[in-house]
């Protein structure tokens, strides 16, 4: 997927800046917190390539490759929340 998906899905971009993370340069990524257990990562802009990013989700182990995998994990969460 694009970065620009991850902003049009409303990621949020979060910057690590090289003196914060003793890294050789600053890096960023992006993070979709759906409530505070279940967040939604990418990949750091310094492991990107070709604008081909990723997101993984920690909480099921689980990786994204296609923006359309993303959205319907985000909408299944919706759904069950609401349910409950």
């Amino acid at each position: 997927m694009r970065e620009q998906e991850l902003i049009e899905e409303g990621f949020e971009k979060v910057d690590v800046l090289m003196e914060e993370s003793g890294d050789k340069s600053d890096y960023y990524y992006y993070t979709l917190q759906l409530n505070e257990n279940f967040v939604l990562i990418s990949d750091e802009s310094d492991e990107v390539t070709r604008d081909r990013w990723t997101v993984s989700c920690y909480e099921i182990d689980m990786c994204f490759k296609d923006i359309e995998d993303v959205q319907t994990m985000i909408a299944l969460y919706k759904k069950c929340s609401s349910a409950v």
